[in-house]
């Protein structure tokens, strides 16, 4: 069975949000105040929150996948050794983005005090 969304096409429209919101900032940057990014760096910071959570899930769907003998590797490699390592892999990037997360509270925190003129 199929997953009912495509978990590829939400992390793209995700990024494609991501990268309008850059050119929206530095378009609109005379237009900005300190309370709206305040409000939008925020909304970051929650999104931020999220990522360890992708990543360990990540993870943790792709060892299932491969305790039910449903990875294959190109080029003849041991799928359970290459799972292991891309799950490790992936479980240091949740533990980097929330050292990230951690990072962007006092900026957060910061611009959530700042007011505009």
């Amino acid at each position: 069975m199929a997953a009912k969304k495509d978990p590829a096409k939400l992390a793209r429209q995700a990024r494609d949000l991501i990268e309008e919101f850059n050119r929206v900032v530095l378009d609109d940057a005379k237009d900005l105040s300190a309370p709206a990014l305040s409000e939008a760096t925020q909304a970051l910071k929650s999104l931020v929150d999220r990522l360890p959570q992708a990543f360990e899930q990540t993870a943790d769907v792709l060892e299932l996948l491969a305790a039910n003998d449903r990875i294959t590797v190109e080029e003849g490699g041991d799928p359970k050794a290459e799972v292991a390592t891309t799950a490790a892999e992936l479980r240091t990037v949740a533990a980097d983005s929330e050292k990230l997360a951690k990072s962007l509270s006092h900026p957060a925190s910061a611009l959530f005090l700042m007011g505009g003129r």
